[in-house]
């Protein structure tokens, strides 16, 4: 398909158990776990991300990102394609930011 995200492999890095590793600005990034368990979270995000071998993760926001490494962890990082791949991740990623910024506003409507 021609909109599909082609990554490109940029650094592959080894975390020790419990070390953690703090990654700013970064959205768009992959984070692919070769082998281990690694723990994900994001600034301004409640979510928790865990990862094990074989899984994937796209960081869909900037700011500050920090990954804990349960056991010792072998990974990827992964930046998207400078191609036409990237744009379109890069403006979907965008549109969606903008869309989430859009849904949270309240709308007052006055009552006659």
């Amino acid at each position: 398909m021609p909109f599909d995200f082609v990554p490109t492999l940029s650094q592959r890095r080894f975390l020790a158990g419990r070390r953690t590793l703090q990654l700013d600005n970064v959205e768009g990034t992959v984070i692919a776990v070769e082998s281990g368990c690694l723990w994900i979270t994001m600034e301004n995000d409640s979510r928790d991300i865990v990862l094990t071998r074989g899984m994937r993760f796209e960081v869909d926001r900037s700011g500050r990102t920090i990954i804990a490494a349960e056991e010792d962890s072998r990974f990827g990082l992964l930046e998207p394609a400078d191609g036409p791949e990237g744009v379109v991740a890069r403006t979907a990623r965008k549109l969606a930011a903008i869309f989430r910024q859009w849904a949270k506003r309240k709308t007052f409507v006055p009552y006659y």
